[in-house]
């Protein structure tokens, strides 16, 4: 569909392009390839004799690896594509809709209110922080149970952030939206200063441009699926993890990129994607044929049947 879409459009070449020329990209994939391969050849000199073998073992590896971790690098990918192809398909926005509920539900731009009241260069550089760890948590745990061996973790992981990214997207096309630095740009004449405006926060909001990418806040939902699979499969990670979490759900607001709505969807995202990842592999594992050992024929059986 994403590709149709492109063909129509004319658009999303040119973030999909630039995504494989940047170098940041490949290098990233092509260190984890590194990695992955020379594990395995490694591993693979306490079962096999031989330079080829090993090599044979790495590639095989590799290309599993590769395999698992497929739907994430689609995620990414088609995530970038949609900074082109949002704009295009759906010019209008609806924001003021969302920040209507917001003075709704607590009479005030929080944004804004959070900037007057805990503002100051340290807490807008601990927010930054929290905030890029979005970009980080996911893949590092994803690698983590990987490579522990833990494949049934890593498998509910990897369909719950493909669930919770696909909902995320249809949010985008069904409910354009910008977030509040862009369309309230006007209650926000005083930037945030160290990391934030003018630093990286600025370098963030350039690489996102004017997507329509704010409801459903998808740091909130895609944080909440990790922090919701930590506390099942990895109870030490979860509690080293909450803090910086809860940060960043902090920080959507604060930062100006989230109105109050679109986190409190994004916890709705996370919630729907965690529900389907379970019933989809309770019933991925319930209709697979259970295989039944053969049973051994003892000597005191055949003299038993004689």
């Amino acid at each position: 569909m994403l590709v149709v879409l492109m063909v129509y459009t004319g658009e999303g070449y040119s973030t999909l392009l630039r995504l494989v020329s940047d170098i940041r990209f490949p290098a990233i994939v092509a260190g984890m390839c590194a990695v992955v391969y020379a594990r395995a050849f490694w591993r693979a000199r306490l079962d096999t004799v031989g330079y080829r073998a090993r090599a044979n073992a790495g590639w095989r590896t590799l290309g599993r690896t590769l395999r698992e971790f497929s739907p994430l690098f689609a995620c990414m990918a088609i995530y970038e594509a949609l900074h082109d192809l949002t704009p295009v398909l759906r010019p209008d926005i609806v924001d003021r809709h969302l920040v209507a509920i917001d003075h709704a539900v607590f009479g005030t731009d929080v944004g804004r209110w959070l900037n007057d009241h805990l503002g100051s260069p340290t807490f807008t550089s601990i927010m930054t922080y929290c905030y890029v760890s979005y970009a980080f948590a996911p893949p590092v745990y994803a690698g983590l149970q990987y490579f522990r061996g833990k494949m049934d973790a890593f498998r509910d992981f990897s369909l719950a952030i493909a669930i919770t990214a696909f909902i995320g997207y249809c949010g985008y096309l069904l409910v354009p939206a910008v977030g509040p630095y862009i369309f309230q740009a006007q209650l926000y004449p005083d930037p945030l200063t160290d990391w934030g405006h003018g630093g990286l926060l600025d370098t963030l909001n350039k690489m996102k441009g004017s997507a329509r990418d704010a409801f459903p806040s998808l740091h909130t939902a895609m944080t909440t699926v990790v922090l919701g699979l930590m506390w099942r499969d990895a109870r030490r990670l979860f509690w080293t993890y909450l803090p910086v979490a809860l940060g960043l759900y902090l920080s959507t607001m604060y930062l100006r990129v989230h109105y109050a709505v679109d986190v409190a969807a994004g916890f709705a995202t996370a919630a729907l994607a965690l529900f389907l990842t379970n019933r989809i592999n309770r019933w991925w594992h319930d209709r697979r044929p259970v295989a039944v050992p053969a049973q051994r024929t003892t000597p005191e059986r055949e003299t038993a049947s004689a």
